[in-house]
């Protein structure tokens, strides 16, 4: 019943929302971060960073359920939702943005570089997070 209730949440803030995000970029190397939250990447350019704070909780979904899609099945984590939630969101914002950058081919699909990169930078992310956990 809670993902239920969830998704008829996003699904309305999708269209309230409808095709605001970008659709271009003016950054040569948008820099790239995890998102802890999410347990996903962002790209700076992709208008995510300081948009109405719900948007961007629906948005954590998409964030996760890309990041699988470029880790590839080897490296996947799951961090928050379901597998099914996860794709199931990430379907229906690709309705609502079908243009948004973030859905640009190359960064929803399985890129054993860009894969890498990301497992390094997670690896960072989690030692740091330990750190501060267990830091005293």
């Amino acid at each position: 019943m809670k993902k239920f209730i969830l998704k008829i949440w996003f699904w309305r803030l999708f269209i309230v929302h409808k095709n605001t995000l970008p659709t271009k970029s003016d950054r040569i190397h948008p820099k790239m971060e995890y998102e802890l939250m999410s347990g996903g990447f962002i790209w700076e350019d992709e208008g995510l960073w300081g948009m109405q704070r719900d948007l961007a909780n629906a948005f954590r979904y998409v964030l996760h359920h890309r990041t699988k899609l470029v880790l590839g099945p080897i490296n996947s984590m799951g961090i928050m939702g379901s597998d099914n939630f996860d794709k199931q969101i990430f379907k229906m914002a690709q309705k609502y943005f079908p243009d948004w950058i973030g859905f640009h081919e190359s960064r929803c699909s399985y890129n054993p570089e860009l894969a890498d990169r990301m497992m390094r930078i997670l690896k960072v992310a989690n030692w740091r997070m330990d750190k501060v956990i267990n830091d005293d």
